[in-house]
């Protein structure tokens, strides 16, 4: 998740992104177990998905930057690296889904013991026919460093809740640009049973000072053409390879989604398919039974 739990018996921290399901650009080989993790998405609360209005609608989310930022001393550039996770969250059940998007790292402008900026110009999409005003967008700023093994540390250094939606039925999508407040800790406090209400955080945790996030929301009806090819409630980026959408001819942003575009289509016919599910009830049966029998044996 985007934040940092405190370590335990010298475990190392953790974020709260590392907990959800993280999209990533798929690499040339992934296991089973990995592949299945990271398509894995968390549906919203059943509740909430009863609500859900007739059509999905397309958002865009602009982050641009980090102003504010306290360099420590142990924190200096270029060894330290910035990266924002993105994440939807029910604030109505408390409840997460979705998954979470990463955004690209970047480093921070600025000297030690001084406040820093750190440029991200990054562009999120998704669409979701939930919208509603207890579903918002939790994003939580991560700083990513290099291990001496080679190995990557990402830690969370707070977090920030994003009002998407009105609730009113005109203009039901927040447009706006604004500078987002950041809360120091980590975004499973918002789990926490008495933090039902997202306005008691403010009297409950304590504020990153002088740091805030530089964005913008407005509406997307250009996705509305794609969106059988991107499933609802799914934060991309306009350089992920979508398939069936042409990728972008513009080399100065990459971004395919601005204006998206269809792959040509075409007709084919498949003859002879046979589908093989495995394992069928009775091969999970008898499997459970061999098990359970051993169980028995060993007991």
């Amino acid at each position: 998740m985007g934040f940092t739990t405190e370590p335990h018996g010298g475990a190392e921290p953790e974020t709260f992104a590392s907990r959800l399901i993280v999209v990533e650009k798929p690499c040339t080989c992934l296991t089973g177990k990995t592949l299945s993790r990271e398509n894995r998405v968390i549906p919203p609360h059943s509740q909430t998905a009863r609500q859900a209005s007739g059509s999905s609608q397309g958002l865009q989310l602009v982050f641009k930057q980090i102003d504010g930022l306290h360099i420590k001393q142990s924190e200096s550039p270029p060894s330290v690296q910035y990266q924002l996770r993105v994440t939807l969250f029910d604030s109505g059940h408390q409840h997460f889904f979705g998954h979470t998007w990463k955004s690209g790292s970047h480093s921070v402008s600025g000297t030690q013991g001084q406040s820093g900026r750190v440029l991200f110009n990054e562009v999120v999409y998704f669409h979701t026919s939930l919208c509603l005003s207890s579903v918002v967008a939790v994003v939580e700023l991560v700083s990513l460093s290099t291990r001496a093994d080679g190995s990557q540390d990402a830690v969370g250094l707070g977090f920030g809740l994003l009002q998407l939606f009105t609730g009113r039925a005109d203009t039901s999508i927040s447009q706006a640009e604004g500078r987002l407040s950041l809360f120091n800790g980590t975004p499973r406090a918002l789990l926490h049973p008495t933090l039902k209400d997202p306005l008691q955080l403010n009297a409950t945790l304590s504020m990153m000072e002088g740091s805030q996030l530089l964005y913008s929301i407005q509406p997307h009806p250009a996705l509305t053409p794609i969106m059988h090819l991107l499933p609802p409630n799914i934060l991309v980026s306009g350089h992920d390879s979508i398939p069936g959408v042409m990728s972008s001819t513009d080399t100065g942003t990459a971004d395919a989604l601005r204006k998206p575009r269809l792959l040509k289509s075409f007709s084919c016919v498949l003859e002879g398919l046979r589908v093989a599910l495995f394992p069928s009830v009775e091969v999970f049966e008898s499997d459970l039974l061999q098990l359970l029998n051993r169980d028995c044996q060993n007991t």
